[in-house]
């Protein structure tokens, strides 16, 4: 075991690495997510954070919603946001980053800390193929099985943890805590609750989208804005929605997330990132693996030495 402080801390320090790839260069950071999934909303806080941190800025924040390609320019560099969705399991964005990396072939692009998964050898190869074509990409990923796979897109592989984690030490209000809150998924990644989970009782069980709850208008809202600003062309509110507006919306959500994670003893989740901001506020957590061995690879890897972890047997 390893103190858990002294472990949040080193994590952190790790993604040094992408700062060097950044330091001195003009960056734009693209595919930021616009939506109730909590787990995205806290990796691009977290790599804002490292921005902030490190002391750069992009040239623009834009999620697919706002992006247009002629704001790249001659040695800009492209940034993808990270988290789980390289592969064909989330199609579109997969889609989007492909054809990215075919029409900016003299760009660097930087492919922050993913997790990448294909159900399909067939796509799987055709991705790596478009990738192998373009000599400057650099893929962050964020366990050694996504490492494994990430060799046949680029020879550029660097393994770090999660964006989140720059977001360590979570700041919330102290209260007395109890019980246990379940947190589980519903969507293409969930898995039936293993036997040793079966018997326990559960002051709360909920999953993101229900903590988001009525709000979700407000991601409604940005995308409708989002939608006008670029079918009419309105290219500074485009450039400007994400960083003034939808960021500090997003904020508001994982403020309802950590809230919510203050009133509980333990968090059992089946969530990567139930995991991981259990991690940053130093709340003990029991984690369930998802559909895809996502969670038990990366925990493996990263977190399973902190006193506070367990990750549960099937």
């Amino acid at each position: 075991m390893e103190n858990h402080h002294s472990l949040m801390l080193n994590l952190q320090e790790k993604h040094g690495v992408i700062f060097d790839l950044l330091k001195n260069k003009s960056f734009h950071y693209l595919d930021i997510p616009v939506h109730d999934n909590i787990g995205d909303l806290l990796i691009m806080q977290g790599t804002l954070r490292f921005f902030k941190r490190y002391g750069i800025q992009p040239k623009t924040i834009s999620s697919l919603g706002t992006f247009d390609p002629a704001w790249i320019e001659p040695g800009d560099v492209i940034v993808f946001h990270g988290g789980g969705n390289f592969g064909d399991l989330y199609s579109n964005i997969n889609d989007f980053r492909e054809g990215m990396v075919e029409r900016f072939a003299r760009n660097m692009i930087i492919i922050m800390p993913q997790t990448i998964h294909f159900s399909s050898k067939e796509k799987e190869e055709k991705s790596a193929l478009i990738f192998r074509k373009h000599a400057n990409v650099h893929i962050f990923v964020r366990d050694k099985v996504t490492q494994a796979i990430a060799g046949k897109f680029s020879d550029n592989i660097y393994l770090v943890p999660d964006m989140a984690h720059q977001l360590y030490p979570m700041p919330y209000k102290k209260i007395s805590a109890h019980g246990s809150l379940r947190i589980q998924r519903v969507d293409l990644e969930k898995r039936s609750t293993p036997p040793a989970m079966q018997g326990r009782v559960f002051e709360k069980v909920t999953d993101w989208f229900e903590l988001v709850g009525a709000e979700k208008i407000l991601i409604s809202l940005v995308w409708r804005l989002e939608y006008r600003f670029k079918r009419y062309k309105w290219d500074r509110l485009a450039k400007a929605i994400g960083p003034m507006f939808w960021i500090p919306i997003s904020h508001r959500f994982s403020r309802k997330a950590v809230h919510l994670f203050s009133q509980y003893e333990t968090i059992v989740t089946d969530r990567l990132h139930g995991h991981i901001l259990a991690c940053l506020m130093s709340k003990p957590n029991i984690v369930i693996d998802n559909s895809y061995g996502k969670n038990s690879t990366y925990m493996n890897e990263w977190t399973i030495r902190s006193e506070l972890v367990t990750l549960t047997k099937e």
